[in-house]
C-alpha cells in the first residue's frame, strides 16, 4: 500500500468567474498545444479531438464572459426597450 502526504497549499477564495486575463492566457495556451499536437499526430488521433475540443470551450467561456459584462443599465435596457430613460433619441 502506498501512502502520500498532501503537503499545504496557499489556499485562496475562489473567484466566481476566472479573471480575464487568465482566461486568455489558458485560450492561447489551449490553441498552442492543439496546433503542436494536431502537427505532431495528425487529425485522426483522439489526443488532437480533445485538445480542440478544450479550445472550443475555452472560446465559449470567454465568449460567455463578455457577455455577461453588461452593466445593470444595459440589461435592464434590453429587458425594458421602451422605458423613457433607455431612449435614444438621434439629432
Amino acid at each position: 500500500m502506498v501512502y502520500t502526504t498532501l503537503i499545504p497549499t496557499k489556499t485562496t477564495a475562489p473567484s466566481a468567474a476566472p479573471s480575464r486575463v487568465t482566461l486568455e492566457a489558458r485560450l492561447k495556451a489551449a490553441l498552442e498545444h492543439a496546433r503542436r499536437l494536431t502537427a505532431m499526430n495528425g487529425t485522426q488521433s483522439i489526443d488532437v479531438a480533445i485538445a480542440w475540443e478544450t479550445v472550443e470551450e475555452l472560446q465559449t467561456a470567454k465568449a460567455r464572459q463578455k457577455a455577461s459584462s453588461q452593466s445593470a443599465f444595459a440589461r435592464y435596457c434590453a429587458a425594458h426597450p421602451d422605458a423613457p430613460e433607455c431612449r435614444i433619441y438621434e439629432c
